[in-house]
C-alpha cells in the first residue's frame, strides 16, 4: 500500500507541474501589434521606427488598428542619406508612421474576397489607397502587399515593400 501511495504523489505531483506550466502560459495576453511587429524578423527597423517616434503607446493600446509596415528590405532600398536624414528625425519618423496605421480593421484577404480597390483614412491624416497592379498583387499607396493580415490581440499588421514619404 505505501508504494502505491508513493507512485500516486509522484504522478500527482507530476500533473500539478505541468498543469502550473499550461496556466502560465495561457496566462500570456496574447501580442499586440507593437508586440507581433516585433516578434517579425523583417520589421526590426520598422520597430526601431516607432520606438523613436514615441508611439510604442498607441501601438499597444486599444484598437482595432492595422498598420502597413515597411519591412527591413523597403527601408534597406531607401539611399543611405536619406534613411539617416528620417531615423534622425523623430517627427518626421512619427508622421512615417502614422501615415502607416490605420485606426480600424482592415482584412486584405479574406477567403477568396480581397481588396482591390477604394481607401482609408491613415491616423496621421492621410488616405491610404488600395489598387491591384499586374492583375494579382494588392498595393497599399503604391507599395506592394508583401504578407498580409498578421492577427494581433487590437488589430492587424501588414507588411510593405517601401517606405512612404513622409
Amino acid at each position: 500500500m505505501r508504494l502505491l501511495r508513493a507512485a500516486a504523489c509522484r504522478s500527482l505531483t507530476g500533473c500539478l507541474l505541468a498543469l502550473s506550466f499550461a496556466v502560465s502560459a495561457a496566462a500570456q495576453p496574447p501580442p499586440t501589434v507593437l508586440d507581433l511587429a516585433m516578434q517579425q524578423k523583417n520589421l526590426t527597423a520598422f520597430v526601431g521606427a516607432v520606438h523613436s517616434a514615441g508611439l510604442d503607446d498607441m501601438l499597444r493600446g486599444p484598437g482595432p488598428l492595422t498598420v502597413y509596415a515597411p519591412t527591413d528590405d523597403a527601408f534597406a532600398k531607401m539611399p543611405a542619406a536619406e534613411r539617416t536624414a528620417l531615423f534622425a528625425n523623430p517627427e518626421r519618423l512619427r508622421a512615417m508612421v502614422l501615415g502607416v496605421l490605420v485606426k480600424d480593421s482592415v482584412v486584405m484577404r479574406d477567403g477568396d474576397r480581397t481588396v482591390t480597390s477604394g481607401y482609408v483614412p491613415s491616423a496621421g491624416g492621410g488616405n491610404l489607397t488600395f489598387a491591384v497592379d499586374d492583375g494579382q498583387t494588392q498595393t497599399v499607396n503604391g507599395a506592394r502587399l508583401v504578407r498580409a493580415d498578421m492577427r494581433a490581440a487590437n488589430g492587424i499588421v501588414d507588411e510593405i515593400d517601401s517606405v512612404p514619404d513622409k
